[in-house]
């Protein structure tokens, strides 16, 4: 039996900003921390909640004996806390699920993300980030283009007039998004194409988990993951995708790549769509995806592969702690030669 502090964001203390945006996200919240219990509990574990706070390093100090945390928090009030929380969670060598501090940073801010699929020679489309949106348009970007918020997932400031045709509009959406969220706006080339999912579980040797399609109706047909759509469900999925073995090859192949490029650990989530030429295009990476049961595409991949939801939370908590003991050794390996 382990003692597990489940770690959760406290919705009481979220930005009531971010709750109008995206008014699901409390429910969903409080659906997978249940959910999570639960499962730890059926594996004979002891589990201690405990929500994030700005006193979390006092909060962990208090509960003794812990032997894991299960991070399943996007940040105290909003996620651009996410880093932040992992952070204080790495101050205190307790192992923990999901990835370190430097990763969460590197997936948060999309634009490091992709330079870095680009310096793993995976494809991402051409993109810019606009700050103030006073900056002049780069001249190799091609319309349509995708207006979005820099940091944010879970479609948030994305809307039926996220895809512009001309400047104008461009420049309009910029400086809506960056009013809006308060942080820069990235703008990237629309790849119109099949749209795909990934998930990526484990750490030296991660295994990519079957992909999972996300199907559009005939009044989507640019296939637009607004926050509407993805709040009301309103997509199909086919998991396993329905896709050419090569294609598929190509993206299981990126996937690991990607993974290791951000030095993930435990688990991410990577989206994926296809250009006109099919060459998987990697859009960005959730470095920590939803994980609400019968919902959220990383345990419906993870079922797919054969994991039971009960069985897959157990991984990723024996997962963490596998990579603290190997960090830990590999930390006396060097003390040792550097004092021998």
């Amino acid at each position: 039996m382990l003692h597990v502090g489940l770690l959760y964001t406290k919705m009481e203390t979220s930005n009531k900003n971010m709750e109008e945006l995206n008014p699901h996200g409390a429910i969903q919240m409080n659906v997978t921390v249940k959910a999570i219990e639960k499962a730890l509990f059926s594996k004979g574990h002891k589990v201690t909640l405990f929500p994030a706070t700005f006193d979390l390093l006092q909060r962990i100090s208090r509960i003794k004996d812990l032997d894991v945390i299960f991070n399943a928090c996007t940040g105290i009030t909003n996620k651009r806390q996410q880093a932040n929380v992992v952070a204080m969670l790495e101050l205190q060598h307790i192992p923990f699920v999901g990835s370190s501090l430097s990763t969460q940073i590197l997936g948060l801010h999309k634009q490091i993300s992709k330079r870095l699929f680009r310096s793993a020679n995976i494809p991402t489309p051409q993109f810019q980030v606009f700050y103030t949106g006073e900056e002049e348009i780069e001249k190799h970007l091609r319309y349509p283009l995708i207006v979005k918020p820099e940091h944010e997932g879970s479609s948030l400031g994305i809307s039926n007039d996220s895809v512009v045709f001309n400047e104008d509009s461009l420049k309009k959406k910029v400086k809506e998004i960056i009013g809006i969220f308060d942080q820069p706006a990235l703008v990237e080339e629309f790849v119109s194409g099949r749209e795909f999912t990934v998930g990526v579980l484990g750490n030296d040797d991660p295994e990519v988990l079957p992909i999972l399609e996300i199907l559009y109706d005939d009044k989507n047909k640019d296939g637009l993951m607004t926050v509407d759509i993805k709040a009301k469900d309103a997509v199909g999925i086919v998991c396993p995708a329905e896709i050419d073995v090569e294609i598929a090859e190509k993206i299981r192949d990126y996937a690991k790549r990607a993974y290791k490029a951000l030095g993930c650990n435990e688990y991410a989530r990577i989206d994926v769509r296809l250009d006109e030429n099919n060459i998987p295009n990697f859009i960005e990476i959730n470095t920590l995806p939803g994980m609400q049961p019968n919902y959220s595409d990383f345990p419906r991949m993870a079922k797919v592969a054969g994991y039971t939801y009960e069985d897959l939370i157990d991984k990723m908590v024996r997962l963490a702690i596998e990579k603290s003991r190997v960090d830990n050794e590999k930390k006396e390996e060097f003390y040792v030669g550097a004092t021998s």
